[in-house]
């Protein structure tokens, strides 16, 4: 174990290096190693917060509207819009057994509709659900009232279908059920929704879960399926699955957000793919710059080297003092680094300042995500991968014989 004095003594002597480094070549190359690795660090920082903050934004958007699974009846697969009787008990013995995971359980109704404008007429699916999580996507008017005895003729429909068929709020619109009886009602128009995502925005329109059962002649209990919404820590992976169908019957099919929109999760997949190859050749560039300016340093000092191991320094004390004035370069880089990537982090999550082509990228504005965990772990893998190209840099100048670098001077 090092004493002190020999942690002081090799301070000292790394100090005494860096001083005299400020008018030799090395001083330079200190200067453009701080710049990569504040560069690298930075960039890193936020292709991390960038990429977690699409797969965050898109997954929040399908799960605001579909849940995290969907119940529903195998019968369903031929008419995905039959009753389905998901008894109320069995979803109360659901969120009594799962506590921790499933934060609600909510009802669903949905069916083919016809609506009939002055541009003509179109299918939309509409859907009665408890809209609660769709006032983050509100951008007009209100959601449907759910606070009367009695369901109301008014439905929420996305920005994307009030365009396409010249509707805005307070217009009532004739539609009706595509069944052999078909039932028509004259809804009005109480609220525009958007999201950007095109499998939601140019389908989906939301009213009163009562709206619907009325139109079937259903009861209040008779519902085509229940969305599990799980908490925020939880994850919809695959032992989550095979636990809930385990407490379902064997009638009733589960299906992932995942499952139903694949594509999209696709794509996350591929950014993810794309930001992590990113990532390795930032840290393997780092890395070489490192190594190359470690391998200066010594051959400007291997004179010093030479004779500080004949007056009896060990190699372990040697090599210290080289790490420590690499990691000193090392660490200033990733502090700049940090308050460079950190700062345009969180000026992107406040300001937006950076725009996107919402048809292309499914949002306005890039997003971020800056959580703790998206910072630490980035630094960590910066500061292990780094420091140990370090190492491996100072072990395989340890081979250069002591005549040879005595010569030298």
């Amino acid at each position: 174990m090092c004493s002190f004095q020999t942690i002081s003594w090799i301070a000292f002597m790394a100090n005494r290096v860096r001083q005299r480094n400020r008018r030799a070549f090395s001083a330079s190359i200190d200067t453009i190693v701080t710049l990569s690795i504040t560069i690298g660090t930075a960039t890193i920082l936020i292709a991390a917060m960038v990429m977690l903050g699409f797969q965050k934004a898109i997954k929040k958007k399908l799960t605001a509207f579909t849940g995290d699974f969907e119940i529903t009846k195998y019968s369903g697969a031929q008419n995905p819009y039959a009753p389905t009787s998901v008894h109320a008990a069995q979803v109360c013995r659901l969120m009594a057994d799962l506590p921790d995971a499933i934060e609600s359980v909510t009802p669903f109704i949905q069916k083919p509709m016809l609506i009939h404008t002055r541009v003509g007429v179109a299918g939309v699916l509409c859907k009665g659900i408890d809209p609660k999580t769709l006032s983050d996507y509100l951008i007009a008017g209100r959601l449907p009232d759910l606070t009367q005895s009695k369901h109301q003729n008014e439905w929420c429909i996305s920005h994307h279908l009030a365009q396409k068929h010249a509707l805005k709020l307070g217009d009532s619109v004739v539609v009706h059920t595509v069944d052999p009886n078909a039932r028509y009602r004259k809804l009005k128009v109480v609220g525009l929704y958007r999201t950007y995502l095109s499998a939601i925005d140019e389908h989906l329109a939301f009213c009163d879960r009562r709206l619907m059962q009325r139109l079937n002649n259903w009861s209040s209990e008779t519902v085509n399926g229940y969305a599990i919404f799980l908490k925020d820590h939880v994850s919809a992976t695959k032992a989550l699955r095979t636990t809930i169908l385990g407490r379902i019957d064997d009638d009733l099919r589960l299906i992932s957000t995942q499952q139903k929109y694949s594509s999209l999760y696709d794509w996350l997949a591929i950014i993810q793919k794309n930001t992590t190859i990113f990532i390795v050749f930032i840290l393997l560039v780092a890395g070489c710059t490192m190594v190359a300016t470690v391998m200066i340093q010594l051959m400007e000092r291997s004179y010093m080297v030479g004779v500080l191991k004949v007056l009896g320094a060990y190699d372990g004390q040697v090599d210290a003092i080289l790490l420590y004035n690499s990691l000193r370069t090392l660490c200033l880089g990733m502090v700049y680094g940090n308050i460079l990537g950190i700062g345009s982090g969180f000026l992107q999550a406040h300001y937006r300042y950076v725009t996107l082509e919402p048809a292309l990228y499914y949002m306005r504005y890039v997003p971020v995500y800056t959580h703790w965990t998206v910072l630490v772990i980035p630094n960590l893998l910066i500061l292990g991968s780094l420091s140990a190209a370090l190492y491996l840099a100072i072990q395989l100048l340890r081979q250069k014989r002591l005549i040879e670098a005595l010569q030298e001077g």
